[in-house]
């Protein structure tokens, strides 16, 4: 079986499944720090499990997808996948890229971000927000203004002795119909399941970029957006709100590391909420609104703030 090597989160992952969402690994001769098994394709997914279709016990996260594939994480270092017999290839990838790697990343103490994030001369900012809240479509239209995607979905944070960072992982987006449209059918888009599947391309960003801002998108009425920098004690709770699949936490070793690790972001990190209309022919002008926003906001700049 062919081994495919990839980079992605920071890590050098050795996969068994073709997976074109990931970036290759510039250095293919280094060791992994993950493996992706495949097993021989089994007639069903419905082992019981704790709560349903899936279950967390320390250091071991197993998720079932009826008619797709069973997943098992272990220490932040494997996934096996045991795929349904005819289970589409891209639902097992859709499981195997959102849930099961969000629940590794859990095991491996970083803190995934439900959301999207891209890299400004101001940090990478990353954009956050309920279910269909546009988190992607925003993403993309700053690629095609210019900006590079760090990644789409699920966004790792890591703290480091340089301070907060976000680590590079999928280098596409997943576009409804409309948003994918605005962008002139770029190159390489595929229809993936309910989505369009755009690479990034020279447009991906590699490497870790300090973070700068989280924006919290909700919708208003007005035709002005609005974006108020979110205070208080609460400033955690939202943080932990925006978490990918936040249920995949209770259970993990690394929990109470996560809960400080939230601290910290709240403490060191803006949280601004961004209100506007949801309009995918407003996105350009949004684009626009932001970049004013920051000049403004961070004029000094992330290396002279705070002396």
């Amino acid at each position: 079986m062919s081994l495919y090597k990839y980079w992605a989160y920071g890590l050098c992952i050795h996969s068994e499944l073709a997976c074109p969402e990931l970036p290759l690994h510039p250095q293919p001769t280094a060791g992994p720090d993950v493996s992706i098994c495949l097993s021989p394709p089994v007639r069903s997914t419905l082992d019981p499990m704790e709560h349903g279709y899936f279950e967390v016990r320390p250091g071991l996260f197993r998720l079932a997808i009826e008619g797709v594939a069973q997943y098992t994480v272990q220490d932040g270092s494997s996934i096996v996948i045991e795929p349904v017999i005819d289970a589409s290839p891209e639902k097992v990838r859709l499981f195997l890229l959102g849930s099961t790697m969000g629940a590794l990343l859990y095991q491996r103490g970083l803190f995934p971000l439900h959301g999207s994030a891209v890299e400004t001369p101001w940090g990478a900012m990353i954009f956050v927000g309920a279910q269909g809240a546009g988190k992607s479509t925003l993403a993309a239209q700053f690629h095609h203004s210019g900006y590079r995607l760090l990644s789409d979905d699920v966004c790792a944070v890591t703290a480091t002795a340089d301070g907060l960072r976000i680590l590079p992982a999928l280098a596409h987006v997943r576009l409804c119909a409309d948003a994918y449209e605005r962008l002139g059918t770029p190159a390489g888009a595929r229809f993936d399941i309910d989505k369009y599947v755009v690479p990034m391309g020279e447009g991906y960003c590699p490497d870790p970029v300090p973070l700068r801002a989280i924006h919290v998108l909700s919708d208003q009425d007005g035709d002005v957006p609005q974006v108020v920098e979110l205070r208080g004690f609460d400033r955690v709770q939202r943080l932990l709100e925006n978490l990918y699949r936040p249920h995949f936490l209770e259970g993990q070793q690394t929990q109470a590391d996560l809960m400080r690790l939230a601290g910290r972001i709240a403490r060191e990190t803006p949280l601004l909420s961004v209100t506007r209309r949801r309009d995918v022919a407003r996105i350009a002008g949004l684009v626009s609104f932001l970049e004013k926003d920051w000049a403004q906001r961070f004029a000094a700049g992330p290396a002279e703030e705070g002396k």
